[in-house]
């Protein structure tokens, strides 16, 4: 076969991956949250199932390939076997999402400048609440007033709710998580090397706008950023 005809194959292959794994999130946030229809309730009873009842652990690389990987696990994959705390705050954002719920990843960066942490930043109406699934909490001030990203890197200190009565309200005390709160962004720029070096003119060029760019769901989806390369492929194959 021609190579036309195997990419367009395999981006058939992903996009249909896709759509099934879509149906798969959306069935387990409905069930997570039993048809509520209070936003905030449900976005925390979602948090709550999924520190519950995804392991913890690495995540899955995506394709079994080095550079597929990168891009992370598929929700799909974090839900039947686990993930990190970016695996876990995908599945977060995407399942909050297939209830109409907008939310993007945030990462915490450590003292030293390091990414370190994944959470998620939920949008609900004109609030914003960072709710962190892996550690079973969400972010309040000193008022009890739920904190967004904008409000976390200003300064405001955080404290630290627990979903359920008698649950985690912080992090474990040593230096992992020294974090310095003001860095907080809406990627890990540290990654990798590619994003180390292409950070530094990404942030002269939108006056540092890029440090809170929330990001589209669909960058969520491995199965839609590799499909998109292939069809921008095909794209330039056929002009």
């Amino acid at each position: 076969m021609t190579a036309t005809v195997w990419l367009t194959l395999a981006a058939t292959i992903l996009l249909s991956h896709y759509l099934r794994e879509r149906r798969l999130v959306r069935r387990f946030a409905l069930g997570a949250t039993r048809g509520e229809r209070n936003p905030g309730r449900a976005a925390l009873a979602l948090a709550a199932v999924i520190h519950d009842r995804i392991p913890r652990g690495k995540d899955h690389a995506f394709l079994g390939l080095e550079v597929p990987a990168l891009l992370g696990a598929t929700p799909g994959a974090v839900l039947r076997r686990g993930g990190c705390c970016s695996g876990l705050s995908r599945l977060y954002v995407l399942a909050l999402r297939a209830l109409g719920i907008r939310a993007t990843q945030v990462t915490l960066y450590h003292e030293s400048g390091l990414g370190r942490h994944a959470l998620v930043e939920v949008s609900l109406g004109t609030d914003r609440w960072i709710v962190d699934p892996t550690y079973g909490f969400h972010y309040v001030d000193a008022d009890g007033k739920p904190l967004g990203l904008d409000a976390l890197r200003s300064g405001v200190l955080p404290h630290f709710r627990p979903f359920v009565e008698g649950g985690s309200d912080g992090y474990p005390l040593n230096n992992y998580y020294a974090f310095d709160y003001r860095r907080s962004k809406t990627a890990n720029w540290t990654m990798t090397l590619g994003r180390r070096l292409t950070y530094p003119t990404l942030r002269l060029l939108t006056a540092g706008g890029i440090d809170t760019v929330r990001q589209p769901g669909f960058l969520e989806w491995p199965q839609l950023v590799v499909a998109s390369g292939i069809i921008a492929a095909l794209i330039c194959i056929w002009v």
